[in-house]
């Protein structure tokens, strides 16, 4: 009787530990042998912790990021990889330096935010102006405000 019991037990802290593991994930990472957790073969690649979502629906120019949809690929315009996006339809939402994006659609992969790379005014800066040499820059006019146009440095983390 106690070993049935005991038996019982085993399961349950088995059952109650896997599904710790399951929600924990990387952190205490283990497999059940025997009927028992034991330490499992650490993965290789780490989960990455998502901050913000954003949607680059399509690419193109001023037509379809005014159509505010979402953020829009406009590599091919200024001849480095830069979405934008009006400030007034999120730009003003585009998460702080430090951050994790998770892009969807026409551009897709996971970017750490970096720091703003150059603030432009499109009646006195030529697309010369702008950057090159990141994986991606998101840019937004501050405010509305075409003489704030900002460029954040996006730096591709998968």
């Amino acid at each position: 009787m106690v070993r049935a019991r005991l038996g019982a037990r085993s399961r349950r802290l088995a059952r109650s530990v896997a599904t710790i593991g399951l929600v924990a994930g990387a952190l205490s990472p283990f497999t059940i042998v025997a009927g028992l957790p034991a330490p499992a073969a650490a993965e290789t690649t780490a989960a990455v912790s998502v901050d913000y979502t954003e949607v680059v629906w399509t690419a193109g120019w001023q037509d379809e990021i005014d159509a505010c949809r979402g953020a829009v690929d406009v590599g091919d315009r200024y001849g480095t990889p830069v979405i934008a996006e009006h400030w007034s339809c999120g730009g003003s939402w585009f998460p702080a330096e430090g951050s994790t994006v998770a892009l969807t659609g026409a551009v897709t992969g996971t970017f750490r935010v970096g720091p703003v790379a150059v603030v432009l005014n499109a009646a006195t800066d030529k697309a010369g102006a702008i950057p090159h040499g990141y994986d991606l820059l998101y840019q937004t006019c501050v405010d509305g405000s075409s003489a704030t146009m900002s460029f954040t440095e996006l730096t591709r983390i998968r």
